[in-house]
């Protein structure tokens, strides 16, 4: 699945890895 939305959009996947970090923190 990370494969396939990277290809889709990977601007939206790099977005919600960073707001997914910011959460964490």
């Amino acid at each position: 699945m990370e494969k396939t939305l990277s290809i889709i959009k990977p601007d939206a996947v790099e977005r919600n890895l960073i707001g997914q970090i910011v959460s964490i923190f």
